[in-house]
């Protein structure tokens, strides 16, 4: 879990909270969030213009799809009109039905390689 300490709404539940406290961390902190996090079921949103998402320079979905995986957190990423993106968060488990669960790393990384031919 992050060090840092983020402003938490009245409305968020305290798997909002923990989806809000990686977004920050994604974002480089909550004073770097462009838009309003909103409640999305027992999930949080966010619409914005300033996700800089690639894998190595502007690290941002590389550094999204670690913490997610660290923190058992599904991330997505939807289109949310000209120019935006919506960031989408839900808390999962390690275990358990397949919309319930979510992967660590090593275990994402290891059902890619058996199943890619690359």
């Amino acid at each position: 879990m992050a060090e840092h300490e983020y402003y938490r709404e009245e409305w968020m539940t305290e798997d909002q909270f923990f989806c809000f406290q990686m977004l920050c961390d994604v974002m480089g902190g909550g004073n770097h969030l462009c838009g309003k996090v909103k409640p999305r079921s027992r999930g949080i949103e966010l619409s914005t213009r300033g996700f800089r998402a690639a894998t190595f320079d502007y690290d941002g979905l590389t550094k999204a799809v670690i913490l997610a995986h660290d923190r058992f957190i599904r991330f997505e990423v939807e289109p949310s009109g000209p120019g935006m993106l919506k960031l989408v968060l839900f808390r999962r488990q390690p275990e358990g039905r397949m919309y319930e669960r979510h992967p660590t790393l090593e275990e994402a990384i290891a059902k890619y390689r058996e199943t890619s031919h690359a």
